[in-house]
C-alpha cells in the first residue's frame, strides 16, 4: 500500500478505491471524480473538467478501520473536526497535494438528506448513477460545475425501472422515485434543476446528444411527476413554496463540490 498519494487526482482516487477494497472498506467515490468513472465513453470537451478533491462516502460501522486506512494511504485528519462531527463527516488533508478528503459517514446531507448505507454495494468503487444523479440536483443554489456534472451522467446511461446492479449502469428510475415521492422538498429541488438541464444541453451539446439528454430529463420528470405520493409529501405539498423546503449547505469544510 503506498503511503504517498499521488499528484494526479485521478490516478489518485484509483488508487484510494483499490486499497479500500483489498482492506474491504465498503468506501465509494461521490461527486466529479465519481461521475468521470462513470462516463464509459468518450464524452465532449465541453463537459470535461478538472477536479480540485476527493470526496467519499463510507460506511458508518467502519470509521475507526477508515481512519487507519487514511493514515496508512499518507492522509492527515482534521483532528478537532473529526473530534466534533465524525458520525456525520471527516477532512483529511493530502498535503503534499494541497488537497482535502471529504467524507460523508453513512449518508449525504446538504441541502437534502439522503441514507446511504445500503447502497454502497451497488458498484464496486462510486455510488450508483441515480444516487450520483441526486447528489448532483439536491442543492437549491446549483451551480454551473454540478449541472454539468448532472448532465455527463444522462448522456452517458439509459434510464431504466430496476435499482440493482446491471452491466449496463442505467440510472434507476425506481430510485428516483422513490427518494423524490417521499418528501416534497426532494422533489422540489431535484426536478427544479432537472429542468435546466435540456437548456444547457443546447448550449453544450451537439443537437442529437442534446435531443438524448433531453428527452432523458423530460422523462424522468414525467415519471416523478406522476408517481403516487407519500402523506407527509401531499401535506406538504398544501405549504408549497412559502417556507424554506431544504436546509443551507454546512459551512464547515463546505459544500461537497466545493473545489470538486
Amino acid at each position: 500500500m503506498t503511503a504517498v498519494p499521488l499528484a494526479d487526482i485521478e490516478a489518485e482516487a484509483t488508487r484510494l478505491t483499490a486499497a479500500f477494497a483489498e482492506l474491504r472498506l465498503a468506501v465509494r467515490l461521490i461527486g466529479g471524480l465519481a461521475v468521470a468513472r462513470h462516463r464509459h465513453r468518450d464524452v465532449p470537451a465541453a463537459l470535461r473538467r478538472d477536479y480540485g478533491d476527493i470526496d467519499v462516502v463510507i460506511h458508518p460501522k467502519e470509521g475507526k478501520a477508515f481512519r487507519a486506512a487514511m493514515s496508512a494511504l499518507g492522509y492527515v485528519p482534521n483532528v478537532r473536526f473529526n473530534n466534533m462531527r465524525g458520525d456525520r463527516r471527516m477532512l483529511f488533508a493530502d498535503e503534499p497535494n494541497d488537497r482535502k478528503l471529504d467524507v460523508f459517514v453513512g449518508g449525504f446531507q446538504m441541502c437534502h438528506s439522503m441514507d446511504l448505507a445500503d447502497r454502497l454495494s451497488l458498484h464496486p468503487a462510486t455510488l450508483s448513477p441515480a444516487d450520483l444523479l441526486l447528489t448532483k440536483l439536491q442543492v437549491v443554489e446549483v451551480n454551473r460545475k454540478d449541472l454539468t456534472d448532472a448532465l455527463t451522467i444522462l448522456l452517458t446511461h439509459e434510464v431504466g425501472a430496476p435499482d440493482v446492479p446491471a452491466e449496463d449502469d442505467h440510472i434507476s428510475s425506481d430510485r428516483l422515485v422513490r427518494i423524490t415521492s417521499a418528501d416534497w422538498g426532494w422533489y422540489t429541488t431535484f426536478t427544479d434543476n432537472l429542468a435546466r438541464l435540456p437548456g444547457l444541453a443546447a448550449e453544450l451539446l451537439d443537437p442529437a446528444e442534446a435531443g438524448a439528454v433531453t428527452g432523458r430529463a423530460r422523462g424522468i420528470g414525467d415519471l416523478l411527476a406522476a408517481a403516487p405520493k407519500s402523506l407527509k409529501w401531499r401535506a406538504r405539498n398544501t405549504v408549497g413554496r412559502r417556507l424554506a423546503w431544504y436546509d443551507l449547505p454546512d459551512e464547515i469544510g463546505g459544500p461537497i463540490d466545493a473545489q470538486s
